[in-house]
C-alpha cells in the first residue's frame, strides 16, 4: 500500500504538468481562434479580396488551427504522433476511402472559388434548393432561403451540377402571359401592357419592354409581355406587376371598339 502511494506521489507532478500543458495549449489555441481568425476575417473584408475567397480562407485557417491544437494536445499527453502518422499512412487506403467525399468536396470548393461559380451574396438555385449564399466553407456552402432557413449544400454539387446564379448578370428579364378572347383587340391589349410597363420605375428602358402574341388558336389568344429589370429588383417586378398588368389587360378588353 505504501509502495502504491509512493508511486502515486511520484507520478502526480507529471500528471499535473501534463494537465497544465494541455490547458495552456487549449488556451493558446482559443486565443489563436479569437485573435488570428477574427482579425483575418476583418482584414480580408476591408481589402479587395472577394468575399467568397475571404470566407473560404478564414474557415480554412480555423480548421488548420484546430488540427494543430489536437496534435499538440496528443503530444503533450504522451501520444507518439509520429507513430500515429505512420499508422495512418499504412492505413492510407482505408482513410482515403472513408474521406473521399470530404476530399472531393474540398477540391470542388477550390474549383468553385477559382472559377467564381458563386460568390457570397449571390442568389442561386442548385437543384431544388434556392437561396442567398451566406458563407463559403471548405467542404460546403451555406445558403439562406427565402423563409430564412439555413441550407447546407456540398461543394461537389456546385462543381458537378447545374447552378442557376440569379445575381451573376446585372439585368434580368421578367415575363408574363395573359389569355384573351379571339374578338379582343390585340393591338389595344399590347399597348396597354406596354404603357403600364413604361410607367414602372423599376423596369429598364434599355432593353425596352415588349408585348407580343405568344399563342394563337380558335378559342383564345395568349399575349406575352416582357421587361428587363436590375437583378436586385427582378423578383419584386416579376411578382408585383402581375396584378396591375392583368388589370390593364381587363381594362383594354372592356373598352368599347374605337376607344383610344
Amino acid at each position: 500500500m505504501n509502495e502504491l502511494w509512493q508511486k502515486a506521489q511520484e507520478a502526480l507532478p507529471k500528471y499535473l504538468g501534463d494537465a497544465a500543458g494541455v490547458l495552456i495549449i487549449l488556451a493558446v489555441g482559443g486565443a489563436a481562434m479569437r485573435y488570428l481568425v477574427g482579425p483575418l476575417r476583418r482584414l480580408l473584408g476591408r481589402s479587395r479580396v472577394d468575399p467568397s475567397a475571404a470566407s473560404f480562407l478564414t474557415n480554412s485557417a480555423r480548421a488548420v488551427i484546430l488540427i494543430v491544437v489536437v496534435i499538440a494536445v496528443l503530444q503533450q499527453l504522451g501520444v507518439q504522433t509520429t507513430s500515429l502518422l505512420a499508422v495512418l499512412g499504412t492505413a492510407g487506403v482505408a482513410v482515403a476511402l472513408s474521406l473521399q467525399n470530404s476530399l472531393a468536396n474540398f477540391a470542388a470548393g477550390l474549383l468553385v472559388l477559382a472559377f467564381r461559380i458563386v460568390r457570397v451574396g449571390d442568389q442561386v438555385e442548385i437543384g431544388d434548393v434556392r437561396g442567398r449564399v451566406a458563407e463559403m466553407l471548405p467542404f460546403h456552402v451555406v445558403l439562406v432561403g427565402a423563409d430564412n432557413q439555413r441550407i447546407t449544400v456540398p461543394n461537389s454539387l456546385l462543381a458537378n451540377g447545374t447552378v442557376r446564379n440569379h445575381s451573376a448578370l446585372p439585368p434580368r428579364r421578367a415575363q408574363w402571359s395573359f389569355p384573351v378572347k379571339p374578338q379582343d383587340d390585340l393591338a389595344r391589349v399590347k399597348e396597354a401592357l406596354l404603357a403600364r410597363l413604361r410607367a414602372e420605375g423599376r423596369v429598364l428602358a434599355d432593353p425596352p419592354p415588349a408585348a407580343y402574341v405568344k399563342e394563337w388558336d380558335l378559342e383564345k389568344r395568349v399575349v406575352a409581355a416582357e421587361a428587363w429589370a436590375a437583378a436586385a429588383d427582378w423578383e419584386a417586378v416579376q411578382q408585383n406587376l402581375l396584378e396591375p398588368l392583368g388589370q390593364a389587360v381587363e381594362a383594354a378588353r372592356a373598352a368599347p371598339p374605337g376607344a383610344g
